[in-house]
């Protein structure tokens, strides 16, 4: 049967990786998927336990490379033609939720992201925050419909079919922790995709993994001057009027 393969990138918190990946098995048994884990580098208990943890495969990369390039190397494992990008600390809270991400993708014309948390505009500044954004948060989900198409989708979950991610040119990993979600999502509307956040609820941890992250602040602005400098006249985008603001564009309307 043709599956998913779920890609979580991690740098050490064993605990909470090993918690998610229980989670994950304990509301999909009905269905193929791969668990597939990028570790950058871990200095704690993760590569003893999960290297050796069943019906995992395991990739160990010599030093921290960032969200984007662990997500990449660990796509190139995958042996499914839906990718499922995930952040170690999500927990969903629906029976069989990767069989009906599967299916949305495999149904719906010209898919290109399909998440759980996303915003219909991205402001001019780069972000999402306001009344556009889309999500299922189990105890205040503000999505009504089964799904929602969106600019942009978070991070925190992406599905994506092998063959688009690969066409749109995977994850730039000029963005090591911030904004790759963003960045990529532009680039599927860039080539004619359509993204999606989808009605599935879900907790997530805060960022359980980037705590420790020194000067994260520095590396969240130099990524948001980096990510306007590529996308400055697409900005702001809607996902309403992306594509006639994209036809501008190349006829050299818009500046």
């Amino acid at each position: 049967m043709e599956g998913v393969s779920i890609i979580i990138p991690v740098f050490n918190k064993l605990e909470i990786t090993r918690k998610c990946i229980d989670h994950i098995r304990e509301f999909n048994k009905n269905y193929a998927f791969e668990i597939i884990i990028a570790d950058n580098g871990s200095t704690d208990k993760t590569p003893d336990v999960l290297s050796k943890g069943k019906d995992i495969i395991y990739v160990r990369n010599a030093e921290n490379l960032g969200i984007s390039k662990g997500c990449n190397i660990g796509s190139k494992t995958a042996g499914n033609r839906v990718l499922c990008f995930m952040h170690n600390d999500v927990f969903i809270f629906k029976k069989n939720w990767i069989a009906e991400i599967h299916d949305f993708i495999s149904k719906t014309p010209n898919v290109g992201i399909v998440g759980i948390y996303g915003a219909k505009t991205l402001r001019k500044d780069g972000s999402f925050r306001g009344k556009t954004i889309v999500h299922s948060k189990k105890e205040s989900p503000s999505i009504v419909k089964s799904f929602e198409r969106v600019a942009v989708v978070d991070g925190l979950l992406m599905a994506i079919q092998v063959s688009v991610f690969e066409k749109i040119g995977g994850f730039n990993e000029v963005f090591t922790i911030h904004y790759y979600d963003k960045d990529i999502s532009l680039r599927a509307y860039k080539n004619n995709f359509v993204n999606y956040v989808l009605n599935i609820p879900y907790e997530h941890q805060c960022a359980v993994s980037r705590k420790e992250i020194k000067e994260e602040n520095k590396i969240r602005e130099e990524a948001r001057n980096v990510f306007i400098k590529i996308w400055e006249d697409f900005l702001p985008m809607d996902v309403n009027t992306w594509q006639g603001k994209l036809k501008c564009i190349f006829k050299g309307v818009v500046k």
